[in-house]
């Protein structure tokens, strides 16, 4: 089986991967993308234009996005077994509670409160992950999720939570949904 990790040094998450890896004798070949920066195509490709790490390759062309050591072990497995976890997300839009959530296979695993600001925009105060959850990227697939509704309402947006914020200077394409 070849794995490929692609990550950097000052990378906790990556770090923490690598460590998995060796204390289990798996093999894998680590991208540094400090000194391998023509890789980070690779990164973006992957993550839907997110500059997220690690980014792990697997040798069915499937990859992981910041995953636990357990979402590790769980694809390690499937890998080995051929067998495969079906996990449906969606992001939905609860108007009435003000709080946009991502569900895995039914399980709300992440979620981001918002309120109206009357200018057809919405504020994002707070995005959080359930603590069991953190660690597999799901923040970020809720943050693309509501992101994508924003704009198909055709409103945009105020990103108070530092997180939201950080994560629309990463990614360009939502740079648009920015409110003035």
């Amino acid at each position: 089986m070849t794995i490929t990790m692609y990550g950097a040094q000052w990378c906790g998450d990556c770090r923490r991967a690598k460590q998995y890896f060796d204390d289990n004798d798996i093999e894998f070949t680590y991208v540094n993308l400090e000194e391998t920066p023509e890789a980070a195509d690779i990164v973006l490709e992957r993550n839907g234009g997110l500059k997220r790490v690690p980014v792990i390759v697997f040798g069915d062309d499937s990859h992981l996005t910041e995953p636990s050591n357990e979402a590790l072990a769980a694809k390690l497995a499937e890998l080995e077994t051929g067998t495969c976890a079906v996990e449906n997300f969606k992001v939905t839009k609860d108007e009435a509670n003000g709080v946009f959530s991502l569900t895995r296979d039914g399980e709300i695993v992440s979620q981001a409160s918002f309120t109206n600001r009357g200018n057809n925009s919405i504020v994002i105060p707070h995005v959080g992950t359930n603590p069991q959850h953190r660690g597999q990227g799901y923040a970020g697939r809720l943050m693309a999720g509501l992101l994508d509704i924003v704009r198909e309402d055709g409103q945009t947006i105020v990103p108070l939570c530092p997180y939201a914020a950080q994560f629309i200077r990463d990614n360009d394409t939502y740079h648009d949904l920015l409110a003035s």
